[in-house]
């Protein structure tokens, strides 16, 4: 009964404040599978746009398939289920219930469905044109995800696109000014960056999408600020880092966690640089970040503590390949990350600390010997091969 309540409520205050948002009037249940799939963002209630290559599908299915079990006949609810079915590869499941969340009004549904047809997971006579008309459909009910496939198949010259939606650019931007589409932010800032445009707005998008958390949003700021010839103060491009590293960014988290390493070393900026370059080895996976925070922990630093297994599991951290892997619509990416400049700094400790207990040849040679084997081994070769581990002499020029 209290869960009810809370549905009521949480829906009603929502439609009363969005009241002009069809999308967001379609949504009547906020549970777990809401947070786990939306595609909406309303900071309020801490509601994040979920994009599709980020979703963690087996989570998102647990929570998505209890919704769907106490709420059997909600469209929207139907649409999450569908997205995370799509996004684990289930197509058949989740076409089908994308289809009756279409069938029954559900914007989102119908922008899934056509992103079905589009993508060749399904056939139907004329696809193209049935994919344009759900959604132009869905574009003109709000939905940014439409409007951005829209605007792309527009640009492919569709026959199908009509002439008078040319201005769907403009939809992008007017979504964008609301705030609850990140992605359309970053998708009017991308069209920016491959058009080579630095305009004011283009300056306001990118902005925008970093804020927002994303990191392409970000890279376009920066390119915008140093194009358009705009000087925003330190502060407000500080602020957007920060937004940006809040809202997950850990890229973002890395250049706040440099701007800090850069300053005067007093005790604040060393606890922050630490602490920012920790979780966004941590949490973020970027293996410069995880190097940073070793040799922090390795040196005698103003209010850090020094602690050497944290700083040599770092950079050991640091020097393990990590493959990052993204699933995408219309086909999926892997990214290896490690920084190889971690495995020279480790070996380095190993060779020359002042600590005996953690001074270790072997351990040095062994570092070395699986540097030499990662593409750019020319960082530790030379090292290695002084103290002949023979794969690193191989991998020097000439001898």
């Amino acid at each position: 009964m209290h869960k009810l309540y809370l549905i009521f409520i949480t829906s009603f205050f929502y439609s009363t404040v969005y009241g002009d948002s069809s999308y967001i009037k379609q949504i009547k249940v906020w549970d777990s599978c809401t947070y786990a799939m939306e595609t909406i963002r309303i900071d309020p209630i801490q509601l994040k746009e979920n994009p599709f290559e980020d979703i963690n599908t087996t989570e998102a299915i647990k929570r998505c398939e209890q919704s769907f079990q106490s709420y059997p006949n909600d469209p929207h609810v139907k649409f999450l289920l569908s997205r995370a079915y799509m996004k684990a590869k289930r197509y058949k499941e989740g076409f089908n219930l994308a289809s009756q969340a279409c069938q029954a009004g559900d914007i989102g549904g119908c922008t899934l469905v056509g992103a079905y047809i589009e993508s060749g997971l399904v056939s139907f006579p004329n696809d193209d044109k049935r994919s344009t008309l759900l959604w132009l459909w869905s574009c003109v009910h709000e939905h940014a995800q439409a409007c951005t496939n829209l605007y792309l198949k527009a640009e492919r010259h569709s026959l199908f696109v009509p002439k008078e939606f040319n201005n769907t650019k403009e939809r992008l931007l007017a979504l964008c000014k609301k705030g609850n589409y990140p992605s359309t932010c970053h998708a009017y800032a991308k069209i920016c960056f491959r058009d080579r445009i630095s305009s004011d707005t283009c300056l306001y998008t990118a902005s925008r999408a970093c804020r927002f958390g994303n990191e392409e949003g970000c890279f376009f700021y920066q390119d915008f600020r140093e194009n358009n010839h705009t000087t925003p103060s330190k502060e407000k491009i500080q602020q957007i880092y920060q937004a940006s590293c809040n809202n997950g960014n850990y890229q973002a988290c890395l250049t706040l966690a440099h701007s800090y390493a850069s300053k005067k070393r007093t005790k604040l900026n060393n606890l922050l640089a630490l602490a920012l370059y920790e979780d966004t080895c941590i949490k973020g996976h970027k293996a410069i970040a995880c190097r940073y925070a070793g040799a922090y922990y390795l040196s005698e630093l103003e209010g850090i503590t020094p602690n050497i297994p944290k700083g040599i599991r770092y950079l050991e951290q640091s020097c393990t390949p990590y493959t990052i892997y993204k699933e995408r619509v219309n086909g999926s990416s892997t990214k290896t990350e490690y920084d190889i400049r971690g495995c020279l700094d480790l070996a380095k400790y190993y060779l020359y600390t002042s600590q005996a207990k953690y001074r270790n040849k072997e351990k040095a040679k062994q570092t070395l010997k699986k540097a030499c084997q990662l593409t750019q081994y020319y960082y530790t070769s030379k090292l290695g091969c002084q103290l002949n581990v023979d794969i690193c002499c191989k991998q020097l020029p000439s001898r």
